[in-house]
């Protein structure tokens, strides 16, 4: 295939060439799966939406969905996401597959992910595997658009950050058990509990999935153009976890541990043309925090928070499937440990403050004597320190600060540059980040909301370092670098019998100093700070229930523009980005009996850099029902289909044959199930 151009590395690093980017294997596997075909890309959907600002108003417009209160049966964590306003979730197959994660454009290395706090992104590799991150029963995701509080402890990534809720028995102590059986042999169980034994609270879940991931597609012949039906293999998983939040309250705080541990084994299918039989991929992650709470008096409290974290991963490539110059086995090892202090109070009545500082270092320890990673591991130091403020100067207005300074400094002893002579500096910089935001409240039906500041991107260990093989690295670079601003209103109307809310936002930003790899010869890339991109758009989204009716919408616009100065991709939109994603959902529910309906629409999807390729409009139908059987203790029995139609194929237009007949995908060469089952199975048990 030719090679990535810089638009594609610079906006996502998924769209970059397999030779590229050999780097921690689980990279590696997805990296390698985008090669075989036309790296490029597009995409769908599946859950819901909450349209009120939650978390602390010194960050920017959020939304939240757990499997609670999901209107579509909470299948996967991918699926739940990808229907919230402007978050984007693309996946490389069926459930449990390589799956990124955008938020308003942003490329998946910008968004951070934090699991109560504890950040579970990477300098190894930012760019999370949401296709990875497992439920429980009453698992909470929140997602901050652009703007995040200061007090999560992130660097201002340019996209949002993820944050994933521990259990809590704060809502209500209950035991859970969830089944589900599928198609192409799915199958899944969830089982949680909360409650309250003394003054401890206790909260865990339980999760393990397996699928065979076997499905038929249609692929065009490349000469005659005819459809030929083939079976989608190695695309099985298997994966088993758990969660542990532990509090012990008390009059004077609250003392906690999190523990949590998951492990997956996949197999590496390879491109819809070139597929593999026997490569398969191995991971492992374990993440433990401590944490506490002390009050200083009745308007504040010291927290503090201690955390680890342990990442493994491995390929296997015993015939060689994916490169032939590849090692049969390659393997990595990410270890990360931070702290963090802070106070959270209301020195006066009208205003509160919260200030934190963290520290953290994260080692990447790759196989260097199996394959050509970097050559020796890679360390980051780094610390910050970050203040909210929330004043209250009237009833109706709020006004809101967030600041953060950042300092890291990268070190790869012995690492030398291109000539593999010069010694490689340890490169080290201060990266400011913030933002100020103001909300006027005119009524509940109408509150209005703006914010305005700076956001940044340090860059990752491959591309100060490089891989040791295809990928050159400058230790020299820019962090990434944008300028960000929203404004919207949001507001509810009635009561517990009919009510109706929602959420109209705009917004806009400029990015600078992107990182991109611009080509240096046939088959080696050099990283680069370079180009400059704009994204805007607008998020609206509304929901509206009625006795047993439910229904809500969520809409996305968005307006993108590559300004790096390229002849051949300036000014045309980036790759990838759908420009208009509508989800819909209605339920009504009569007695035991609850029947709902789904719809997925994309629109203008470019697929090429030059913005020529653009992928036709793709709505997607789902529908299920389920009914409460009269049982002693409440069980509910689900089915849900989606892909109704069974969309397997697009046609594409092109200049050469006029159309071309492509499998349905969101990352084109890896195509997507077509039409789905799930039967599922809730016992759940409130005390």
């Amino acid at each position: 295939m030719p090679p990535a151009s810089a638009l594609d590395l610079a906006v996502d690093p998924f769209y970059a060439a397999p030779a590229m980017r050999r780097s921690p294997p689980i990279a590696t596997a997805a990296f390698a799966l985008l090669a075989a075909a036309d790296a490029r890309a597009d995409a769908p959907r599946e859950d819901p939406i909450e349209v009120t600002v939650h978390g602390s108003t010194a960050g920017g417009f959020t939304s939240q969905v757990s499997t609670d209160t999901a209107p579509r049966e909470p299948i996967d964590a991918a699926s739940m996401l990808a229907e919230l306003p402007s978050v984007h979730v693309s996946r490389l197959g069926s459930d449990g597959s390589f799956a990124t994660l955008s938020i308003r454009g942003s490329a998946s290395s910008q968004v951070g992910v934090v699991l109560a706090g504890i950040p579970l992104t990477s300098a190894a590799d930012p760019s999370f595997d949401v296709g990875s991150l497992p439920l429980w029963p009453g698992a909470t995701f929140r997602v901050y658009r652009g703007f995040a509080p200061a007090s999560l402890g992130t660097t201002g990534y340019l996209g949002g950050v993820l944050s994933v809720e521990a259990p809590t028995a704060a809502l209500g102590a209950h035991t859970e058990s969830w089944l589900a059986a599928g198609s192409f042999g799915s199958l899944k169980v969830r089982v949680g509990d909360t409650r309250k034994v003394g003054s401890l609270q206790l909260g865990g879940g339980f999760f393990a999935s397996r699928s065979d991931g076997d499905f038929t597609y249609d692929l065009a012949d490349p000469v005659t153009g005819k459809l030929t039906e083939r079976t989608r293999t190695n695309a099985g998983h298997v994966a088993v976890g758990g969660i542990e939040r532990v509090a012990l309250e008390r009059p004077w705080g609250s003392v906690g541990a999190l523990v949590y541990a998951d492990t997956r084994r996949l197999g590496v299918p390879g491109s819809a043309a070139y597929t593999t039989e026997f490569t398969r991929l191995s991971t492992s992650r374990v993440v433990v925090g401590a944490d506490a709470s002390i009050h200083t008096g009745a308007t504040g409290a010291v927290r503090l928070l201690a955390w680890g974290r342990r990442e493994t991963s491995t390929l296997d490539d015993p015939r060689r499937e994916l490169d032939a110059t590849h090692t049969t086995s390659t393997s990595s090892e990410t270890l990360a440990t931070g702290l963090s202090a802070g106070w959270r109070g209301r020195p006066h009545p009208s205003l509160t403050v919260d200030v934190r500082v963290d520290a953290r270092a994260e080692r990447f320890a790759p196989n260097a004597g199996d394959h050509g990673l970097l050559t020796l591991p890679a360390l980051r130091l780094a610390g910050g320190g970050g203040a909210e403020i929330e004043w209250r100067p009237a009833d109706r207005l709020a006004i809101t600060a967030s600041a953060r300074l950042d300092a890291r400094r990268d070190d790869a002893p012995g690492s030398t540059g291109f000539d593999g002579k010069t010694p490689l500096a340890a490169p080290s910089d201060l990266a400011p980040s913030g933002h100020l935001g103001a909300s006027y409240r005119l009524a509940d039906a109408a509150v209005i909301s703006a914010h305005a500041g700076a956001l940044g991107r340090p860059p990752s260990f491959q591309e100060l370092y490089g891989n040791g093989a295809s990928l050159v690295g400058d230790a020299a670079l820019r962090p990434e670098r944008a300028l960000s601003a929203d404004a919207g209103i949001h507001g509810s109307l009635g009561d517990r019998r009919v009510s109706f809310a929602y959420e109209v936002v705009s917004f806009v930003t400029s990015a600078r100093d992107l990182i991109t790899f611009v080509p240096l010869g046939i088959a080696t890339f050099k990283a680069e700070n370079i180009d400059h991109a704009l994204l805007a758009g607008a998020e609206v989204s509304a929901s509206f229930t009625a006795r047993g009716l439910r229904s809500q919408v969520s809409y996305t616009f968005l307006f993108t523009r590559n300004q790096s100065g390229n002849p051949i991709s300036d000014g045309r939109p980036l790759v990838g980005r759908p420009q208009q994603d509508l989800a819909y959902d209605a339920s009504y529910r009569f007695g035991p009996v609850g029947l709902r309906y789904g719809l997925d629409a994309l629109e203008g999807v470019t697929a090429n850099t030059e913005g020529t390729l653009v992928i036709p409009p793709r709505i997607l139908h789902g529908a299920g029902a389920s009914i409460e059987l009269p049982l002693r203790i409440p069980v509910r029995l689900g089915f849900d289909a989606e892909n109704l139609a069974d969309l397997r194929t697009i046609p594409i237009a092109s200049h050469q044959r006029g159309s071309v007949t492509l499998p349905y995908s969101e990352f084109p060469g890896f195509p997507l199930p077509g039409r789905s089952f799930w039967l599922t199975l809730r016992v759940q048990t409130a005390r």
